[in-house]
């Protein structure tokens, strides 16, 4: 996936965005992982360390939507239900988006074919 080095970077952006409405500093763990995976990938994309990094960082971003998702679930149906559905559905989306994430890392380019005549 051409692509996949500037997917991780923008993720990263989108957990900073996060980080910053939540306000908590834990939360720039995913930003640190994801963005250097990003440059890693662009720079480096020959190296195991390149594939074993962002392969982890997007199992733990998976999780860490994932957990969001099962917090938020407990407030459905209260008084901050508007909100919980609205950030349910966001870390839904951004647990989906890790998932893709771990296929392009696992689905590392191989080496080129020689062209058949």
């Amino acid at each position: 996936m051409a692509n996949a080095p500037y997917a991780f970077v923008g993720v990263g952006v989108v957990w900073l965005v996060v980080a910053v409405l939540a306000s908590s500093a834990l939360i720039l763990w995913p930003v640190v992982a994801c963005i250097a995976g990003g440059v890693m990938l662009r720079e480096l994309p020959s190296k195991k360390l390149t594939w074993a990094w962002v392969v982890a960082t997007a199992v733990m971003g998976f999780l860490l939507s994932a957990y969001q998702v099962y917090a938020w679930l407990a407030f459905i149906g209260g008084a901050f239900s508007t909100l919980a559905a609205a950030s349910t559905v966001g870390f839904l989306i951004l647990a989906v988006v890790h998932v893709l994430l771990f296929y392009a890392a696992v689905a590392k380019p191989g080496p080129a074919k020689p062209a058949v005549k």
